[in-house]
């Protein structure tokens, strides 16, 4: 999960008050806070009153269940993301305040399964979290600002020049279009899901802002 917040560029900070892992995240150049993370008072030094988003994957479901309480009193904005070690902690920790719960060993099973029955599918999803492909996922809010909002996708340079796929559009009354068609217009506050490369995908958040872009990828 490092990894890919590295990749993603954000701004993180990770609790660990595990010494041989702190050294080790430390030796690659990742903020670390050496503390116990069920703490409130470590979660306050992390910033999560002022923080966008909060991963809870501690080994054990009961301390993720505490994390999660405590930084969703500290921030009642913040999205938090819970990692359930047993699949019937989901419900606890979606009880406790997060927004999203991940089961690993769930995933893990379905990965399995599709290894087994799909595995041109199955090769193609790894491909993508590996970064084979240089390909990747975005969800993009568009601005009313944005030149966008009014036009059909067809009528966007998002696939004729970015060279970039919508997969889905969610509305701001929480309808999702899935695989939407070149007639699907856009509106602001639309949430767009877009796969392609990194260099578009910038382009085309910087374009759902309303910014100005010069430089586009053109379509090989």
């Amino acid at each position: 999960m490092i990894r890919n917040l590295e990749g993603s560029h954000d701004t993180f900070i990770v609790l660990e008050s595990n010494a041989e892992k702190v050294a080790q995240l430390m030796d690659v150049g990742v903020a670390v806070l050496v503390r116990d993370a069920t703490l409130e008072e470590s979660l306050r030094d992390a910033g999560v009153e002022h923080a966008r988003g909060l991963a809870a994957c501690l080994a054990d479901d009961a301390a993720n269940v505490y994390v999660v309480l405590t930084a969703r009193a500290l921030n009642p904005n913040i999205h938090i993301v819970a990692r359930a070690v047993e699949e019937q902690a989901e419900s606890k920790l979606i009880r406790a305040g997060a927004n999203r719960v991940v089961a690993p060993t769930i995933i893990g099973g379905h990965r399995m399964a599709m290894a087994l029955t799909k595995p041109a599918v199955g090769d193609f999803l790894d491909s993508i979290t590996a970064n084979q492909l240089e390909l990747g996922f975005e969800q993009i809010e568009v601005e009313t600002s944005s030149s966008f909002v009014g036009k059909k996708l067809s009528e966007t340079n998002i696939r004729s020049q970015l060279n970039i796929v919508i997969v889905s559009i969610r509305h701001n009354d929480g309808r999702i279009v899935f695989n939407p068609s070149g007639d699907a217009v856009v509106h602001a506050g639309d949430m767009l899901i877009a796969i392609g490369n990194a260099e578009a995908l910038t382009q085309l958040t910087a374009l759902a802002k309303g910014q100005v872009v010069t430089a586009q990828v053109v379509k090989a």
